[in-house]
């Protein structure tokens, strides 16, 4: 029943509240393996897998004392990433450092993943914004801050049925994302194996495919309320393959096409999504245009090195012009295995689209139960 639920902070309901190790004398990152490694603030804000974390040196003592656990949630407490969480779902072999504060959760009262999903709210965003301070470059809070967050805690058995409808949410939308990022994988390494191992002779991008460079609208023209025609100003748009929209335009200028690459082409140069619908490019994107998409996605993306190289040119930031992109080199053999490498491999590009919209449907969905069943509105059967 709701009237069974009540307020609380976090301070009510965990163990322990504490930040992690100094980060150049205690834990100080490495490049070579040590089978220990640390958990910063930059794993957290850029999503990094745990293989992806840095090794570190660190003491038995102090490895005891900052291991991470299973159900702990971490969360960055200093610089532009300030409140942004992570919540340990299994036992790894890491410490973490003291840019991170880490909540280990009474379980005799609450339920570690319901806590989590309570830091996922807009009223946590609010509570954070509210209690960061410092100077304006470095954000930072204070732990007792933190633990002075008040939230909706209903009975254990309740926050255990929300948190577990919502984790399954969470772990088919990981599943497919796991399931992209591997097809993705497959498909880049067969492009190797056909064309880069056999020193397929180089071509120019533009033999294969049109260029069209972005031009910004009006800034007048721009708005979020769907008016007009979906715009993509540069890369702060772009997801793992395709864009949030996020801005739209009365004037559009230059068009880039639905399944067209669209192409970061400042600073840093080459970034890549895909777009998903007929839309307007600002100057920051060039949209490449293809009868065969699945290739050029794939011959671009060897080119990584080649693109970096960009980046330093220019008086202040990369770019690259038309004429550079219309000249970039790729491995260009001939038309009919192009094709063939189109009809074989595109089907696992169409995999990876249909994968995620349903990725889409299933955040749209979690993001929309979530503040309801965490304030009670919506009910759940125990």
């Amino acid at each position: 029943m709701i009237n069974e639920w009540r307020t609380c902070t976090l301070k009510e309901v965990i163990k322990t509240a504490n930040t992690g190790l100094d980060a150049i004398k205690r834990a100080p990152i490495v490049d070579f393996n040590t089978g220990i490694k640390c958990l910063r603030i930059q794993d957290i804000s850029q999503k990094k897998e745990f293989k992806d974390w840095g090794f570190c040196e660190v003491d038995k003592n102090n490895y005891t004392k900052y291991v991470v656990k299973k159900g702990d949630i971490y969360i960055a407490r200093t610089g532009a990433s300030i409140g942004v969480n992570l919540l340990i779902k299994e036992n790894v072999n890491s410490v973490f450092n003291n840019g991170l504060i880490r909540l280990r959760i009474n379980e005799n009262i609450a339920d570690y993943l319901y806590v989590f999903y309570t830091l996922c709210t807009y009223e946590y965003e609010g509570h954070i914004e509210n209690i960061s301070g410092g100077t304006s470059t470095q954000p930072n809070m204070q732990i007792n801050a933190l633990l002075d967050y008040i939230f909706f805690l209903p009975p254990l058995p309740t926050q255990r049925a929300i948190a577990e409808i919502l984790s399954s949410l969470d772990d088919k939308i990981d599943l497919l994302t796991r399931q992209n990022a591997t097809l993705e994988a497959l498909v880049q390494t067969y492009f190797r194996q056909w064309f880069v191992e056999f020193e397929t002779p180089l071509g120019r991008l533009d033999q294969i495919a049109q260029i069209t460079m972005g031009q910004s609208p009006s800034g007048d023209s721009y708005n979020e309320e769907g008016r007009g025609t979906v715009f993509f100003q540069g890369r702060a748009e772009f997801g793992w393959r395709y864009p949030t929209i996020r801005l739209y335009t009365t004037e559009p200028q230059r068009m880039a096409k639905k399944g067209d690459i669209l192409m970061s082409v400042r600073a840093p140069v080459g970034d890549i999504n895909i777009a998903t619908e007929d839309c307007c490019i600002g100057r920051g994107l060039a949209s490449i245009h293809s009868d065969y998409p699945t290739f050029v996605l794939y011959a671009l993306k060897e080119q990584t090195e080649q693109l970096a190289i960009f980046d330093g040119e220019g008086t202040v930031f990369g770019s690259i012009t038309k004429e550079g992109l219309n000249g970039l080199d790729i491995h260009l053999p001939g038309i009919n295995r192009v094709k063939e490498f189109e009809t074989s491999f595109s089907i696992l590009d169409k995999k990876i689209d249909n994968n995620t919209k349903q990725i889409q449907i299933l955040q749209k969905l979690r993001d929309t139960l979530l503040p309801k069943l965490i304030s009670g509105e919506v009910k759940v059967k125990q």
